[in-house]
């Protein structure tokens, strides 16, 4: 209920920002490198090929991109090709929402259990 739609989405930032973290020496080698892009808009004031193309060289990397649009102005094409797999992109009218999409995504990649729990 407190989200605000806005102007200006830099996904191609937010995409690149994740891919570089991701890819970084603080990165655990035993878990999935998995993002969650989560958007309110259209990709401005850049165009969303620049987003797409951030997106590219993630999943190059091996990381696994999950994008959830919220709102009812979104580029839904562009999100999808964003994403890993055609039912790893969601799109929600509201934040409301999101209270089904997060845990479909959190059950979708779950932790290996001998990265955490040894070989139990």
């Amino acid at each position: 209920a407190s989200i605000t739609v806005a102007q200006f989405t830099r996904l191609d930032l937010g995409v690149q920002a994740a891919r570089i973290e991701l890819h970084s020496d603080r990165h655990r080698p035993a878990s999935k490198p998995v993002m969650v892009v989560l958007t309110d808009g259209r990709a401005n004031p850049v165009p969303v090929t620049a987003a797409v193309v951030e997106a590219a060289d993630a999943k190059a990397l091996g990381q696994i991109l999950f994008t959830v649009g919220i709102g009812n102005d979104l580029d839904s094409e562009a999100l999808a090709v964003m994403a890993s797999e055609p039912g790893y992109c969601y799109v929600t009218a509201d934040g409301e929402g999101l209270l089904g999409i997060l845990p479909t995504i959190a059950e979708t990649i779950p932790c290996p259990a001998s990265a955490f729990w040894g070989t139990r």
